[in-house]
């Protein structure tokens, strides 16, 4: 059953001089778990916006099923309402939460008779309405999503962005809506937490459309995909691997049409030009009397129609657009990186604790030049402050690290850098490293498209920023990275991009990261802080 049809849609902000997306046509239908992808800046979030109808098409039709319940979560989630993280998320069963609220409020006064019996009755109503089972359900999608005792009760007012985004999405899983649009809902969940999400959205009824970036979950989480690129939208079928062969079997097919085209032309232009030549040489042949000369010339003009033609039938085919091609990432020397002693970092026995919870202890680890260690575990379990105690700007409680010789860390953090919004990529670069050729490969390598270096960094996106982040970390000259979720804000690409770009750092790395695929292609080795929590 179709749950919405969308019909050549195409967008377009006033303030732009081309469409978003052009001519966008797709349905939903009851099953479907889509996953919308694309490069950072394509649309993705502004189609999902269209869908709840936040905003209005430029042109095309929006066709929803008459009885449609629609749940959507942004990226950004608004400021959760009073009460606390549980309160909050009950809120997704609305009449029983209501009744909840009734009798709640009525247990401060049961030694009155009569308060007493209308609170039974509440209770009987309550559990008829199934709310001991929509309790159970709501502990069951916080204990998935990483709430812990402490988390749960706390005000929704004091929640961090993160926290404010796992309790929206906590809370749009309960609700009963038909189609869900739910915008990188990974972006803030640990390795666990992502698995549980992947199993639970395998089991429900609703049909979703879904921006994600994280591979791994597209894999497992949908059975169809749908790619905004370039301003066109194209439609795969099946998981997220198979797109992928899809794609590379369509671009492959549009590669080898447009080369195709091109020799065709080639070869139609050379024997044009052939004939051209012939006709030439019969025109200008010396021949005998008058007869003899127009005969020549009436052959001589034959062979210039017969090149005219050759030229025209290729030229007159449609015109094979030439398929967009990212290039490779290039070989890199990163020439102002130096080498290290054979032993890079040596920690022995670190323990830490905060605020009376113990988060890891009798830690030890070595690292080795150019070795790539990632750092795993559930969110708060102490892998930013691990970064935080190797980088001396905080103590740990027990142990010592030994630092080899020639070590110069360079830091990515999760929040990224205070740079001037004011100034480019290119002058924020060069401060770093003052060859622009060098700096421009870098970008290059990061997936920063062209025009994006002499631009402002307040007109770019988080990602676009984070691309900056890591272009100057890698440009410093620093020989040991230690990289906080170097990929959160990024698309695909340049999650690959990066990928491909830090295989051939010289140094070593150590990196925190959340990104399943991203540990499993760059890792050496994992240092996982799970069975060092108390």
């Amino acid at each position: 059953m179709s749950l919405l049809n969308v019909s050549r849609l195409t967008f377009q902000y006033p303030q732009q001089t081309e469409p978003l997306f052009a001519d966008v046509t797709f349905d939903v239908n009851t099953g479907d778990r889509i996953g919308l992808v694309g490069p950072n800046g394509a649309g993705k979030t502004t189609l999902l916006r269209l869908l709840t109808g936040e905003l209005s098409a430029s042109e095309g039709e929006l066709a929803f099923r008459t009885d449609l319940r629609i749940g959507y979560i942004p990226q950004e989630s608004p400021s959760s309402r009073e009460g606390t993280v549980e309160e909050y998320v009950f809120e997704a069963f609305a009449n029983i939460a209501e009744t909840r609220r009734s009798f709640l409020a009525l247990e401060p006064h049961m030694i009155d008779p009569n308060v007493a019996a209308r609170y039974a009755d509440l209770l009987g109503d309550y559990e008829a309405q199934g709310g001991y089972v929509a309790e159970a359900q709501t502990e069951r999608v916080l204990d998935g999503l990483g709430f812990n005792e402490r988390e749960r009760r706390l005000p929704t007012a004091h929640l961090s962005s993160g926290q404010r985004a796992r309790a929206e999405l906590a809370r749009l899983l309960l609700a009963p809506f038909d189609l869900l649009l739910i915008d990188e809902p990974t972006n803030h969940l640990d390795i666990a937490a992502v698995e549980w999400l992947e199993h639970y959205l395998s089991h429900i009824e609703a049909g979703y459309v879904m921006v994600s970036h994280d591979r791994v979950f597209l894999n497992r989480a949908t059975n169809r995909i749908v790619e905004i690129r370039r301003g066109e939208m194209l439609q795969y079928t099946g998981n997220y691997e198979e797109y992928r062969e899809q794609r590379t079997h369509r671009e492959r097919h549009a590669q080898e049409e447009y080369d195709a085209q091109q020799r065709r032309r080639t070869a139609a232009a050379r024997a044009s030009e052939r004939r051209h030549d012939l006709a030439r040489r019969v025109l200008q042949k010396p021949g005998g009397g008058g007869e003899d000369r127009d005969h020549m010339g009436r052959i001589g003009a034959k062979v210039l129609r017969t090149a005219r033609i050759l030229k025209e039938r290729v030229m007159r085919e449609p015109d094979v657009d030439k398929p967009w091609d990212e290039g490779e990432i290039p070989v890199l020397d990163f020439p102002n990186v130096a080498p290290t002693d054979p032993l890079v970092i040596h920690a022995d026995g670190l323990a830490k604790a905060v605020d009376e919870k113990q988060l890891f202890e009798k830690l030890s680890f070595r690292i080795g030049p150019g070795e790539r260690w990632a750092l795993v575990g559930p969110n708060g379990c102490g892998k930013t402050t691990l970064l935080h105690i190797l980088r001396g700007e905080i103590e740990a409680d027990a142990g010592v690290i030994h630092f080899g010789g020639r070590v110069r860390i360079g830091y990515y953090a999760q929040e990224g850098e205070n740079l001037d919004p004011e100034r480019t990529p290119l002058e924020l670069c060069l401060d770093m490293y003052p060859d622009e050729t060098w700096v421009r490969t870098i970008l290059a390598c990061l997936r920063m498209r062209r025009e994006q270096p002499t631009r402002p960094l307040e007109t770019m996106s988080g990602g676009e920023r984070s691309k900056v982040g890591l272009a100057r970390m890698l440009l410093s000259g620093a020989n040991v990275l230690l990289l906080d979720e170097p990929t959160n804000h990024l698309d695909i690409e340049a999650r690959e991009a990066v990928e491909a770009t830090l295989t051939q750092f010289p140094g070593a790395i150590l990196f925190v990261s959340h990104d399943r695929r991203f540990v499993e292609t760059l890792a050496d080795g994992v240092i996982d802080l799970t069975a060092l929590r108390q």
